[in-house]
């Protein structure tokens, strides 16, 4: 049974995947970097900056994706496979590690909802730093459970490096390190291990200053968490379960009275069945206090370090249910679940466009033969310098400014999907930065990007 799952999680995470990637700044940005540590040997000590805090996180991730990324021939679609196969591998490892915890149906239980659940499908079907998350958390469980420390410090060392997330679990770690307390000899492997995997991240810091521990301290300051309001976050954690459980488990992301109702029963079924399921049920309560502590938004990537439990904790719930009860559940979540996937597998990504619009933007600057070239991209997801488009330009040959030399900037091609005027009045440090300047000329379709080109007077 847990051969056809993985199969079925393997086709739902790979099918299509091409056609229906999307390629976004993020992942032109990661692709820029594994592009010139596999051409010229740059070698990143960082990752990417979150977007939250901006904050550096450590580079595992471009180590891990990059050997993709050159057996694609550098097209994007490799470190979206990878992604997409650390997905399909975490569904029987899922099922071996419930097996263990609990039994063999619970693991039935959670491999099948994990192999069917939206949310985890659609976290894999890219290559995006959070995504390999899950499997990462899955050794942090099974380490600590099996008192591995030396597997819990390799899934946290690449946790850490996936999304700071993790950090919201730090309670329920500190914890289980301090039930380990007199394994000396494990806590100084777990230690040196962690010390090794963040070891580029940490030389970051000595050599700049400390510059994520200011940034940390100055995040920290700026949304007040010294001065928590505990009613307002006792509060929050109705809205937090919501999303940690409903959400995830497919039921909506917006509110709705029947992610309200499955959560609910989710917690009441929790409390019902403590003692049996006492080990995780702490970490997914220790996170959702934590996340309420939390002051921003929380999307679906977000909770990657939760997927794991969540469907460990659903199997060890309804397989304990009556007989009616556990097959409505199944029903109830394929029907969520379900019309979602199809919709996922059979829309069209944006790589095939970014392509066509790079090749012509490369086209026009070989024919001119223009020098002091640069990007600029206006789509609502604030990708300003157009890195994915920047991407396959350098994968071409063109010679492009690099993000910091607007100012040096002869010649600038504007990207957007919409049609664009005014464009020399926006308030983009990217086109300011060219003025005095006029368009010179202007390329619309009505079924790719648009271009514009412009040109320092």
């Amino acid at each position: 049974m847990i051969v056809v799952l993985t199969l079925l999680a393997g086709f739902l995470r790979l099918y299509r995947i091409g056609p229906t990637l999307q390629f976004l700044g993020d992942q032109g940005r990661d692709a820029l970097v594994m592009f010139r540590l596999l051409t010229q040997g740059d070698f990143p000590f960082i990752g990417p900056i979150t977007s939250v805090g901006g904050f550096y996180l450590g580079p595992l991730y471009y180590y891990l994706m990059a050997p993709w990324l050159w057996l694609a021939r550098f097209n994007p679609v490799g470190p979206a496979v990878a992604t997409a196969v650390l997905g399909v591998v975490t569904v029987p490892l899922l099922y071996l590690v419930a097996k263990k915890l609990y039994s063999h149906r619970v693991g039935l239980w959670a491999a099948g909802l994990y192999a069917l659940a939206y949310i985890p499908i659609s976290e894999t079907r890219s290559a995006w730093n959070p995504n390999p998350m899950p499997l990462a958390a899955l050794g942090i469980i099974y380490g600590f459970y099996t008192r591995k420390l030396w597997l819990v410090a390799l899934s946290l060392g690449a946790a850490l490096q996936f999304h700071y997330m993790i950090v919201f679990l730090g309670p329920w770690i500190l914890w289980q390190l301090y039930l380990n307390r007199r394994q000396w000899k494990n806590i100084l492997l777990f230690a040196a291990t962690g010390l090794l995997l963040l070891a580029p991240l940490i030389l970051f810091e000595i050599k700049n200053n400390w510059l994520n521990t200011r940034g940390l301290i100055e995040f920290l300051g700026k949304h007040q968490y010294g001065n928590l309001d505990w009613l307002l976050v006792i509060k929050n954690t109705i809205g937090r379960s919501e999303q940690v459980i409903g959400m995830v488990l497919g039921f909506g992301r917006d509110f709705n009275l029947l992610r309200t109702w499955i959560t609910r029963g989710f917690l009441l079924l929790l409390i019902i069945f403590f003692k049996r399921v006492k080990f995780l049920a702490i970490y997914l309560l220790t996170a959702i206090l934590m996340l309420a502590i939390y002051q921003d938004n929380i999307y679906p990537h977000y909770l990657g370090f939760l997927f794991p439990v969540v469907f460990i904790l659903a199997g060890a719930i309804f397989s304990r249910l009556p007989k009616l009860i556990s097959p409505a559940f199944a029903v109830l979540f394929l029907v969520y679940n379900l019309p979602p996937i199809y919709t996922l597998l059979h829309q069209n990504g944006n790589l095939a466009n970014v392509q066509k619009t790079a090749e012509f933007i490369s086209e026009d600057i070989k024919q001119n033969n223009y020098r002091q070239v640069n990007l600029a991209l206006i789509d609502g997801t604030r990708d300003y310098p157009a890195m994915n488009f920047r991407y396959f330009l350098i994968l071409k040959g063109a010679e492009i400014l690099p993000i910091d030399q607007y100012p040096q900037t002869q010649v600038l091609y504007l990207v957007s999907p919409y049609p664009q005027t005014d464009i020399l009045d926006q308030p983009m440090w990217e086109i300011q930065a060219l003025l005095p300047a006029g368009v010179v000329e202007t390329w619309e379709w009505p079924d790719r990007e648009n271009i514009y080109k412009i040109k320092r007077l």
